[in-house]
């Protein structure tokens, strides 16, 4: 009996690298425009490929050619300013989850600083779906570790064999799913391999809008 899905959150709810990609967009459009279309797109693609952050930023435009300190400062407080609110689901992400919470009980399970995930949390309205979400630095220990995983089963009080985990890091969802004996449906972005050591996923999706018709199955797994 199938009755509870656990979700992570980056980069399975959304894409992270998309919303890097159009938040810089957006916060840095001014200087942006200064620069012609190929130098804007390969500041983009760069900004992309080193995953940068708060902490990054200033030395980023810099190596980028932002001179001017107090230039780098005004970037770089309204980046700060809208990183969260710019925060956005893929397209599709909405109707999935609204399909899941009228079939099963939702759980969330993210790796991460309590201030970004939470900031996360609140800009995506995740409580209009998620029972009980967890956030690693608050609970004290990261996916793939089982105790995390063993606190959402006991705060939704269900059997693990109840549970499906998604997600799209093997090394820490379906690691820590296969850890617990609970089974791992894979979200398979491509960035990251899976594993030979880790139990291969109970399905594979390409995205997580691709589960829709295997969450009408599983409910009517459910209810026989």
């Amino acid at each position: 009996m199938l009755t509870t899905l656990l979700f992570d959150l980056d980069d399975t709810l959304y894409t992270l690298d998309r919303h890097r990609r159009e938040h810089l967009r957006r916060a840095w459009s001014e200087w942006l425009h200064t620069l012609d279309a190929q130098r804007q797109h390969a500041v983009l693609a760069a900004a992309v490929a080193e995953r940068i952050f708060f902490r990054d930023m200033a030395d980023f435009l810099h190596r980028q050619g932002v001179a001017d300190t107090a230039l780098r400062t005004q970037l770089c407080e309204r980046s700060q300013a809208t990183w969260f609110a710019d925060l956005e689901f893929d397209a599709g992400v909405v109707p999935l989850l609204d399909l899941c919470a009228t079939r099963f009980r939702l759980g969330l399970i993210t790796n991460g600083p309590s201030w970004t995930q939470q900031a996360k949390i609140a800009q995506l309205q995740l409580s209009r779906w998620f029972e009980v979400m967890l956030v690693s630095a608050e609970v004290g220990v990261e996916k793939p570790h089982p105790q995390i995983f063993h606190v959402a089963l006991e705060r939704l009080n269900v059997d693990v064999s109840e549970c499906v985990m998604i997600g799209d890091n093997p090394g820490a969802d379906m690691r820590g799913a296969e850890a617990v004996g609970m089974r791992g449906v894979w979200i398979n972005t491509g960035v990251f391999p899976y594993a030979t050591d880790i139990a291969p996923p109970w399905l594979t999706v390409p995205h997580v809008t691709a589960l829709a018709p295997h969450i009408e199955r599983w409910a009517c797994m459910h209810t026989d």
